[in-house]
């Protein structure tokens, strides 16, 4: 009966844990949304930098859980979204795509850490790179549906400036990520 209690005590534990530092990452999410450089449509932002760091630190569900857990709080009206902006409008405006599409990127890169086997860093930034396909990709739809305006000038509006400034954000989350894994392992894995 001892091992019993000791078994839903460490669990508990542990659940707090996740909670608590899957918290924490969508607190980074928040504050990293609103380092921006504003041009329009769409803004420079350490956005999907974060992301990326979230899907390579957490399991897939406190991955998904997390940049989910900041849309809500955006859905909501907290100010989290770049240039301090929150509500609903957000989501379904023109730049809708791109949010909508944070919770699966995270989960990607999460599932592309987890399942890479021995080739962490590999499949890590393969996954980072398939994460950002999928965001370019449901956003620049949305946005040539909202927007109504052809695919392809969608893409020059809002996916052409930003590739080269999204691929150094990859190499910086592949980097930071992988440092915080040496300093962080145990305690991350154990969640």
């Amino acid at each position: 009966m001892n091992t019993t209690n000791t078994n839903i005590t460490s669990r508990s534990l542990l659940s707090t844990k996740s909670l608590v530092i899957t918290g924490m990452m969508t607190a980074l999410l928040c504050v990293l949304a609103q380092i921006t450089i504003p041009v329009q449509p769409i803004p420079f932002t350490l956005s999907l930098f974060a992301i990326f760091l979230i899907g390579a630190l957490l399991k897939p569900r406190y991955a998904f859980l997390a940049v989910f857990t900041y849309l809500l709080l955006g859905a909501f009206g907290v100010p989290v979204f770049a240039g301090m902006k929150g509500g609903l409008y957000n989501l379904t405006g023109k730049t809708g795509g791109y949010l909508a599409a944070y919770p699966i990127m995270a989960l990607i890169v999460s599932l592309s850490y987890y399942y890479g086997k021995k080739i962490k860093i590999l499949a890590l930034s393969l996954g980072m790179l398939t994460a950002l396909v999928v965001c370019y990709t449901i956003g620049t739809l949305w946005f040539s549906y909202v927007a109504n305006v052809d695919f392809y000038y969608a893409l020059t509006l809002c996916v052409f400036p930003f590739v080269l400034f999204d691929l150094l954000k990859i190499v910086l989350a592949v980097s930071f990520s992988t440092a915080i894994r040496k300093l962080l392992g145990k305690e991350l894995n154990e969640m």
